[in-house]
């Protein structure tokens, strides 16, 4: 690991230290409400807590032969954001502006669809899901921290943010008396970490609802698009966002020890909405309305996956990564991790698009998990 490197980690961890992630205590919940995890349990600590390569630099790296050797590609970044924000409805802003304020376990609950979603926000600010909300409600989720934050990877690539570089052609949104592009001028682009925390915790989300799995993704993808819509990401930050908050996801399910606690998260979040509903999920939800159908939410992630970039790398060659498989347990629970690892091949996009990158760092970029969901086995 460089000395540079070192030193963003030393920040960070020094950043997580002061702000006492582990030790924060919530509000104390109702004495009928279900129990949540030990504060052993919490902390740990867990072979994923720290990624295979130390950082998620490795797998976001396909960044640097960007920047070093593909002069349009950057230029097509900073046109197609402009275009997005340019162009975004009185709807895409304001949906955009409650993206940045709100929890994104909060914006992903639009996915769930009006009955079922409601139900869970209602859940969740009722202290009733105790163990979803310590893995994935909050900036200290359990599950993103203390590696996941993107902090150090924004510190190490340190690259401008659109409305820095193009003041003069990106459209501010904001609410009144908002602080949004204060808050995010002075740090980095690359990657959104919006777009990263609404993927792993997404991901998270599928496994505890995979009924909804292709639209929760859709929504993860379009959390994602906003952040361009606000003109504060470039579509290269969004995509790798993705390829981070994919991997921390995956890493997470692939360790023993924390799958326990996921399962546990999900036991507790179904019986619980279950009870609340009155009848079981898959009726309620085939009930409901306000969730896309899943052939438009495999259609809208897709487009959101390369957002109109070409393949620079066609003859690049690249596999899956194996611990990708976990992603889909829950969905395709009779298979086994091989057959499961099968579908996200078959329903993974070419090797070669920018970002994409060869080796045992690739493949996370190709990942098309609403695809994967909506499979057949």
């Amino acid at each position: 690991m460089s000395l540079r490197v070192r030193s963003v980690l030393l920040s960070v961890v020094t950043l997580l230290a002061l702000i006492g992630v582990g030790t924060a205590q919530a509000a104390p919940a109702p004495a009928v409400a279900p129990a949540g995890f030990s504060t052993a349990q919490l902390v740990g600590p867990y072979p994923s807590d720290i990624p295979p390569g130390g950082t998620y630099l490795p797998e976001l790296d396909g960044f640097t032969y960007l920047r070093e050797h593909r002069p349009d590609i950057i230029k097509q970044n900073l046109a197609t954001v402009i275009a997005t924000n340019n162009s975004a409805t009185k709807a895409q802003q304001a949906d955009a502006i409650a993206i940045n304020y709100d929890d994104r376990l909060i914006s992903l609950s639009e996915a769930l669809g009006t009955k079922v979603g409601s139900t869970f926000r209602a859940l969740l600010a009722d202290g009733r899901l105790p163990k979803a909300a310590a893995l994935a409600e909050g900036d200290t989720a359990r599950a993103g921290i203390p590696m996941g934050t993107t902090l150090l990877e924004k510190t190490f690539y340190n690259n401008p943010r659109p409305f820095i570089v193009a003041p003069n052609q990106i459209k501010r949104y904001d609410r009144p008396g908002g602080h949004l592009y204060a808050e995010v001028a002075t740090n980095g682009s690359y990657p959104s970490g919006h777009t990263s925390m609404a993927y792993w915790k997404g991901a998270l989300l599928a496994y505890w609802l995979p009924e909804l799995g292709p639209q929760i993704f859709a929504r993860a993808s379009q959390i994602g698009q906003s952040r361009m819509v606000l003109g504060v990401h470039y579509p290269l930050d969004v995509m790798g966002g993705r390829i981070m908050g994919t991997a921390i996801a995956a890493e997470r399910l692939a360790d023993p020890a924390f799958k326990k606690l996921i399962d546990e998260a999900g036991t507790q979040l179904r019986a619980q909405l279950t009870a609340a509903l009155g009848s079981p999920i898959a009726t309620a939800i085939a009930a409901d309305s306000g969730h896309l159908p899943t052939s438009q939410a495999t259609g809208e992630f897709r487009e959101r996956m390369t957002y109109g970039f070409a393949r620079i790398a066609p003859d690049q060659r690249n596999a899956i990564p194996a611990e990708a498989a976990g992603l889909l347990k829950t969905r395709f629970p009779n298979l086994s991790d091989a057959q499961r690892l099968e579908i996200l091949r078959r329903t993974a996009i070419p090797a070669g698009y920018p970002l994409d990158q060869a080796g045992a760092d690739g493949g996370w970029l190709r990942i098309d998990l609403a695809a994967a969901y909506a499979a057949a086995p």
